[in-house]
């Protein structure tokens, strides 16, 4: 029997065990089992052969639909739908709506129960559809609102989830700025895209960091855009806000601020930006690039004798690397064989580990994403400081922010 089998087995016993005592209560002119409905019996029999389908198709004829039993039809209904036998769930709740003598508290359970049938499904207009009915009604706002912000998401639909969102923030008591700030930044890409007037993309970063001024993605976004216009001294204004909006995301601007000096032919001035970096953020990331500040002004040992320096004192595999590369680079025989091979083995583990992580889930992957694509939280991803070189057991934090369907 395969697990979901015995995951659906396992809700069957109390199932069972309800079916007969309702039968019982009401048949309770007699004790004797002989006189139990034999449609029962032949139920515990496919129980007893591991039979599940034909059990649930006999429990559920037998235990009829009503105030009483609603509850037991709803968690089989929701059972099926999570280990993704939609179609049985979908017939499930289908049955239950279709009941004209249940009390308004069970229908409109039903109701948001067929919806996330169909958002599983992915027939997003007939969820969207049941969501708002509900919705609209006052009717279990802290699950419908978050099914609705869900299928806006997916649909892309960035408007209708802010306003879905709006609503939400009052149901779930906090606030929902920073996912809606996330939400003017894909407005804002999707406008980039369709080549837009940079204005129009401009105001929904705007509007992000109204939402949001911590908004990491709104800053870099808005570097970006300014340095291809060749504004450079806005661009690093840009940039520049990302340090005190969160500075894990350092290493992702030392390039674009790098670029941007180097065509404003200020060298003096982002060293000195880079020497403020080291005292007051943590990680390799901004001492490496100072050291290849170093080299590009000519002073490689000065570079290597830095950069050594501060290994002693801060070990980082991706630290390292940089160091045996100026060291290769500057010495006119090159590594040792064994240091060459130590070198090598570095280069490789950074162009294939993780470079970015979810807090959420765990989720590891190379490319940044402002949505984890496995939880679908939003602001949870964030860069890794070094190369894990062997895989560690580690504790991520849960962070649920809308509570999805």
């Amino acid at each position: 029997m395969t697990l979901e089998a015995f995951g659906i087995v396992v809700l069957l016993l109390p199932l069972a065990a309800a079916s007969g005592w309702y039968l019982a209560l009401r048949q309770s002119k007699t004790k004797d089992a002989a006189n139990l409905n034999p449609d029962y019996l032949r139920g515990l029999s496919y129980l007893v052969d591991e039979d599940a389908d034909k059990a649930i198709e006999v429990f559920v004829k037998l235990l009829e639909v009503d105030n009483e039993t609603i509850e037991t039809h709803l968690a089989l209904g929701n059972l099926f739908r999570r280990q993704g036998e939609v179609d049985r769930a979908l017939r499930i709740h289908q049955n239950l709506v279709a009941r004209p003598g249940l009390e308004p508290v069970h229908r409109n359970k039903a109701y948001y129960e067929l919806g996330s049938d169909y958002l599983r499904a992915g027939v997003l207009d007939r969820a969207e559809q049941l969501f708002r009915e509900l919705a609209d009604k006052g009717i279990l706002l802290d699950k419908t609102l978050p099914g609705l912000v869900t299928i806006y998401e997916q649909e892309r639909d960035w408007e209708k989830a802010i306003e879905a969102c709006r609503r939400l923030e009052p149901v779930q008591g906090h606030s929902l700025r920073p996912i809606t700030a996330q939400y003017y930044c894909e407005m804002a890409e999707d406008a980039r895209r369709q080549r837009k007037d940079m204005a129009e993309v401009m105001g929904y970063l705007q509007k992000a960091l109204h939402e949001s001024r911590d908004c990491v993605r709104a800053s870099m976004m808005e570097g970006a855009l300014e340095e291809k216009a060749g504004r450079h001294k806005e661009a690093i204004r840009a940039y520049r806000r990302v340090l005190k909006q969160d500075p894990e995301f350092l290493g992702e601007i030392l390039e674009p601020l790098e670029r941007c000096y180097e065509a404003l032919q200020d060298h003096a001035q982002w060293r000195k930006e880079l020497e403020d970096m080291t005292q007051y953020f943590d990680g390799a990331a901004p001492h490496i690039a100072l050291a290849r500040a170093l080299i590009q002004a000519g002073q490689e040992h000065a570079a290597i004798d830095y950069l050594s320096g501060f290994l002693q004192n801060q070990p980082s595999w991706t630290g390292f690397y940089h160091l045996l590369d100026m060291a290769r680079s500057a010495s006119a025989e090159g590594l040792s064989s064994p240091l060459e091979g130590v070198r090598s083995t570095l280069q490789h583990m950074i162009e294939v580990s993780g470079r970015y992580h979810c807090s959420s889930c765990g989720f590891e992957g190379r490319t940044l994403h402002w949505q984890c694509p496995r939880c679908k939280h939003w602001n949870t991803i964030a860069p890794l400081k070094d190369i894990v070189p062997m895989p560690s057991e580690r504790t991520y934090v849960q962070r649920s922010e809308l509570k999805p369907v």
